[in-house]
């Protein structure tokens, strides 16, 4: 459980001026913007967005008896917001996807709509 950026679930700590924190990196977690990670903060019960450059070199291995405490204290409200995260990107993933396919089906029809096969002129009827 050393490094951080190799390890499917990380737990660590992070260390800051205001004070430290137990983290848990997971990889599986959709990725962050350019530069920037996921980590699920325990005293916020959040997974929170960090600047990757700012953030990785606070951030420190548990021994292996910090690493049982942390994950007994800590692993059901860690998977609850997983599961919450996953679901929210997951949701916001599809719409886009859905609204791209929309858009694509709107254009086809449109396009479909444009083409006739008669000998009629369409603008002919407006005039």
């Amino acid at each position: 459980m050393n490094d951080p950026l190799n390890n499917d679930i990380w737990y660590g700590e992070l260390r800051t001026a205001k004070g430290n924190v137990i983290i848990i990196r997971d990889q599986q977690l959709p990725p962050a913007d350019k530069g920037r990670i996921y980590l699920y903060n325990t005293e916020r019960n959040a997974i929170i967005q960090y600047d990757e450059s700012i953030v990785t070199p606070k951030l420190f291995p548990l021994d292996e008896e910090q690493f049982n405490q942390a994950k007994s204290q800590h692993k059901k409200a860690w998977e609850a917001a997983r599961q919450q995260f996953m679901r929210s990107h997951n949701k916001s993933f599809s719409y886009k996807t859905e609204t791209a396919q929309d858009s694509a089906a709107k254009v086809a029809i449109k396009e479909e709509d444009d083409e006739d096969n008669d000998d009629f002129d369409d603008d002919d009827v407006f005039d």
